[in-house]
This record gives C-alpha cells, structure tokens and sequence, in this order.
C-alpha cells in the first residue's frame, strides 16, 4: 500500500467535539468558531456558492471558496452569478466539499448513488431537469455533514428525491399508523453506513399490532417503571409519542412477557424485544435530532435510555456495542438541550386544575428522567469502570417528589396528596442535598418529603464517590479514613430516606432502594479488584466473567474485621435471593448486585468465615452447596440473559476449579 493511499485512509485526531452536533476539530478555536453557528438564527446558517452546490455558515469561507475554486468570478458580487451548474458539474464539485470535511471515501459512495438516482430519471436530463438536482443538493448540503456523522446516507434510491423540500423518509426509515391509532407499521431502507461492522442489522421492517403494543406498554409499566419512573402512567398516551421511544417500551417490556400475536408461545417475548430494538436503534441512529425542540429532545433522551439498558442488560453480547454509544449521545443531548436546566414556566399559566395536574406531570416527568440518566452514568462506573461522564453539580432539578403526588390517577387526587404533605421547607435541590447529606451538623428534617428514587442518587453519588477515593488510594498507596468517614456516616444518615418503612425486601420499590444502599455499604468496605486494576469493560459479560474469576484470588476473609462489617450487608442479599422466588420486576443492576453479593459470601465460605450462608441453608466450609443455592435462586432468572449468564459463570467457582 502506498503512503499516499495509507495517509488517506487514517482519520485525522480531531479531539474537540461539538456537543450539538458531534462535529470533531483538530483545534480548540475551530470549535468555538463552529460553535457560533449553531447560536445564529436559522435563516442566516446558510450561504450558498453561486456557482456549484457548496454551502456555507460564513461569508469568510464563501469568499476563500470562490477564490480556490472559482478564481475567474472571485472578485463578482455572489448575487450577480445567476447560473446553476449542471448535474455533471455539480458532481465533479460535491465530493471536494465531502472530502474537505474527512471522508473521501464516503463521498465517492455518495457521488455514484447520487448519479446513479439522477440517471435514473432518464437518458438524458433536461437544464430544468438539472436545476431541479443542484436545487435538491443545495437544499441538503447542510445537514450533509451531519448525516455523515450519524452514517447516514441522504440518497438510497432513486425514488427518495424529492423537490422543493427534503423528504425525511429518504433518512429516517418512515412509520405509518393504520386505521388503529395505536398500530405502527414500519418500513426499513437501510444504509450499510448505519450498521456497526460485524452487528446483525434487522432484516426488514416491524408491523405491530394495537394488542402487541397495549400488551408490551402494560408489560412495561407493570415489570420495567418501577425502576426507571419517568413515565407517567395515568397520562400515558402511545399516540403521542415517538415510535422509538415506544419501541424502547416495547423492547424492555417484552423481556417480562410473551407476545399475544404469537399465542404467547414460550420465547416469543424475547424475540419481539430483540426486533423492537433494532427497529429503534435505526430510527432514532438515523434522526437528525432538533435540540431547539425540548419536547423532542426530552423524549428522544428517554428513548436512548431505555435502549441502553435493553442492549447492556437484557440483550447483552454483540448488542452491547450499540449501549455505550447511546449513552454518550444520549448526555451530549441532554446538555446541549438544557435537560439539565428545570423546565421553563409556561408562559400563560394553567388555570383549571386538570391542567395545572398535567403541567406537573410534564415538569416531573423532565425532572425524573434527569435523574435516571445520573444512574445509568453512575452504574456504568460501577460495573464497568467507564468514567462518569455528569458531574451531580451539573443537575439542577429539585429532588423528585413523593410517590404519592407522582402515581395519583386524576387531578382530584393529585390536589388532594399535595394537600395531605406537610412540607416543612422550601424545595431542595440535588447538589444541595448532596451536600446537606454529607454535612455533619445539617438539619435534614428540614428537607420536605421526597421520592426516595432521589435518595437512590445521592447514593449512586456516595458509592461512585468511594470508587474515586479507592482508585485514588491504589494510585498513591495513601488512605484516607476521614473520607471513608464522612462516606460512611452520609450513608447511615440516607438509609431512613432509602427505606422510610424499614429494611423491607418484598416490595419492588423498596428491593431497588435498599439494594443500592446495601451496594454502597459493601463498596466502602471492600474495594473492587477489577476497579484498583484497572480493568475496563465494555459489556456487563466480560464484567461478570472477570469478578467471577478474580473472586478465588481475593481473599479477605482473614480479615475477622472487614468479614464483620460485611456480613449484614451481604446476609442482606442473600436473604433477597433466597425469599424472592418470583422476580418478575426486578431490575436487571439488582441482578448484579446481588451476584457480587454472593461472590463475596463463596469467599466467606470458602475462607471458613463461621455463619457465612447458614441464613439461606448452607453449612459452613459448603462450597458445593453454596453454588447450588446460587444455581436455585439464579434459575428463576434464566429467562434473561444476565441471568443465562451468571448461571455459566457460577460452573467457574467449582471447588475442583479453586486451587
């Protein structure tokens, strides 16, 4: 291979990146030039060379332009060129403007397909045939760019032009609701640009039913809000909203049931899951999302979300490769869209209490799902060592409110609840609280009543906060028992916020808050080897594989004081595993929760810790029956993948397998 063609090939290192649009820069003042353009007004981000289908955001790279590429007309007037080119010039000029935004390539693929669909028309194009092209180029060269970013492709078929305007279904594969509202029919044309090499692509478009899409929203609101409550049930209207974001419903629901269209045949479910994310990871991969629409934005964030946690934790393998990039688009959005921000206040206020109710809805609704991508960041850290990627300081949202104001199922009710709240304070917000929770002489009683989902955030803050100092104890050899301290001491003081009602585990609410505290707790006291050792992962499998096989070398039972101070915290875990015999709504990061948990209990056994798993029927020094147990209680699981695949791992800690 020549240098040339080797040069041609490696991408630039372009280290900035726009958080509108994603566009990379090789320089620091590129960016901040670039980013001038998206806070012009819309009628002026566009400038038009008159003379080939380039565009511009500048005057200053229109008039460079004209004097590189059209020396002879650069000294006219823009507004005195009147010609169009025609098709083949246009052709010859539209690749250079490609290739000066880095990718060759691409633009010979785009050239052919573009000529391709023009020769398409006829043998011979008409100037008026041509002037109807450069208008259609023109008309997309800005969101050219953009779409090559995404790895879209503007022109897959010929019968996708169209003039004067861009028709968005030649990006977006289109949907269609039938005479049933809540029926979707979608049609794929799909781009090998939009697939990830090595990635199975969805063969052709999703047709579901009303009964499919009744039946997977009930799934989802019955199995799957609990624990990412930032859908508000009572209002829920499918008709309303995105086709992806119901698909990502669809997509979690379906792992708890069976498809009706199917007869509710044994697998069906998992299937019909595994179809809706792909159709939903296409469209919304292809969409060219309006950070100016906040209506759009926020629904197009809790779209990336649900499908996140679908490919990490429910379909896992290969499709985990799509999750971690959703979510780094997913926060570039939410900031780039002011998701951060609380909602505004309408300008004309509501003046019935029907619409007062709903505008609450929309503005908790905003908050929560806020909230929600603070977890999923925080369980990435967690899990797979990925740094977090939201600073708490950077949510500005008061903490959720009660349950009770949040579930109510009119506005009569809602009025009511709010009435019955005795709030003692003025909102707080949740850095503030944060900070109120770390603070030793706070007076957390002041703190009006809140949804302990809030609680669980300051948690997920207090355990990634533990990560940190572990990580940076390993780093210097120093240990900081002040800070452990204050870690310590803010957790006890969250757990009556955590569990209001005591250390209960058969409520689905109550089994997700005190799971995460119970977490925080084991973090301060043990620290993850795949953490301190640097290891990253990029898939909740590698994750689970690498604990299970660091588990026979990390021994701390010796230890009678760090065995002590574990063992309610893991007694906790087993005692969950044991008395939940269906866990039918159960969120997929308690799944992995509590397997730590056990790992941590075989060690204790394993160690000839007296007690270790007696709670749950296994006999001290028992590594057989400890496994066993493990394959019971992880059996009732086996219908999910994680659970599949905690079941391999647990044939790993056989005691022949233990040196």
């Amino acid at each position: 291979m020549s240098t040339t063609t080797a040069s041609r090939r490696e991408p630039p290192y372009r280290p900035f990146q726009c958080v509108v649009c994603h566009a990379r820069f090789s320089r620091g003042e590129n960016l901040k030039r670039h980013t001038a353009v998206h806070n012009q007004p819309q009628e002026r981000r566009i400038l038009h060379c008159p003379l080939c289908p380039v565009t511009f955001s500048r005057s200053d790279l229109r008039h460079r332009h004209m004097k590189r590429k059209h020396p002879q007309h650069a000294s006219q007037q823009p507004s005195k060129m009147q010609r169009h080119p025609t098709v083949n010039e246009a052709l010859q000029i539209w690749p250079e403007q490609i290739e000066e935004r880095g990718s060759s390539q691409e633009a010979e693929s785009q050239t052919a397909d573009l000529h391709s669909a023009l020769s398409s028309t006829g043998e011979g194009l008409s100037s008026a045939d041509d002037s109807l092209a450069i208008d259609l180029i023109i008309q997309n060269a800005t969101s050219l760019e953009q779409n090559l970013l995404l790895g879209t492709t503007l022109f897959d078929r010929p019968q996708q032009i169209s003039h004067p305007r861009f028709d968005p279904s030649a990006v977006s594969p289109p949907f269609t609701y039938h005479s049933s509202p809540n029926n979707i029919n979608t049609t794929l044309d799909i781009s090998d640009t939009l697939l990830v090499t090595g990635l199975t692509p969805p063969q052709e478009g999703i047709s579901l039913s009303s009964a499919q899409i009744n039946c997977g929203c009930d799934l989802f609101f019955t199995h799957v809000s609990s624990f990412v409550p930032f859908l508000h049930r009572p209002t829920f209207d499918s008709t309303q909203l995105p086709v992806q974001l119901i698909l990502g419903m669809l997509s979690l629901g379906y792992q708890y049931g069976e498809d009706p269209d199917s007869g509710h045949l044994e697998g069906s479910g998992v299937s019909l899951s595994w179809r809706c994310f792909h159709q939903a990871r296409v469209l919304i991969a292809s969409e060219e999302t309006n950070t100016n629409d906040f209506s759009s934005s926020i629904a197009t964030v809790q779209s990336y979300l649900l499908l996140q946690i679908c490919a990490m934790m429910y379909l896992c393998g290969a499709d985990s490769a799509y999750g971690l990039k959703m979510h780094s688009n997913m926060i570039s959005l939410a900031r780039a869209s002011g998701i951060m921000q609380p909602e505004p206040l309408s300008s004309s206020p509501a003046q019935d209490l029907d619409s007062m109710w709903r505008d609450f809805v929309t503005a908790e609704s905003h908050k929560r799902t806020l909230f929600a991508v603070h977890q999923i960041d925080a369980l990435w850290y967690q899990f797979l060592s990925v740094p977090r990627s939201i600073s708490h300081l950077e949510i500005k949202h008061e903490l959720p409110c009660p349950e009770s104001q949040w579930s109510a199922a009119s506005s009569a009710e809602w009025a009511h609840r709010r009435l019955l709240v005795n709030n003692s304070g003025p909102s707080v917000r949740y850095a503030d609280a944060v900070r109120l929770f770390l603070s030793s002489d706070s007076d957390l009683a002041a703190i009006p009543a809140f949804d302990p989902y809030g609680a669980i955030n300051i948690a997920q803050f207090l355990i990634s906060s533990a990560r940190e100092i572990s990580g940076w104890s390993t780093m210097t050899g120093m240990l900081s028992m002040e800070r452990f301290g204050c870690l310590k001491t803010s957790l006890a003081t969250l757990l009556p916020f955590i569990s209001p009602e005591g250390d209960a585990i058969g409520s689905t609410h109550a089994a997700v808050y005190m799971a995460t505290w119970q977490t925080a707790m084991l973090e301060l006291q043990l620290w993850s080897p795949s953490h301190t050792g640097g290891i990253v992962g990029g898939t909740l499998d590698a994750m689970l594989q690498q604990s299970t096989a660091l588990a026979p070398s990390y021994d701390f039972s010796s230890d009678i004081d760090t065995a002590k101070a574990i063992e309610p915290h893991v007694q906790w875990f087993l005692r969950y595993l044991d008395e939940t015999l269906i866990p039918d709504a159960e969120a997929p990061w308690v799944t992995l929760y509590a397997y730590k948990a056990f790992l941590n209990a075989w060690q204790l056994v394993r160690g000839g810790m007296s007690g270790a798993m007696q709670a749950v029927g296994v006999a001290d020094g028992d590594l057989d029956g400890a496994t066993n147990w493990a394959r019971m209680v992880y059996g009732r699981r086996s219908h999910w993948k994680l659970g599949q695949l905690i079941m391999s791992c647990l044939d790993t800690l056989e005691p022949s397998s233990v040196p």
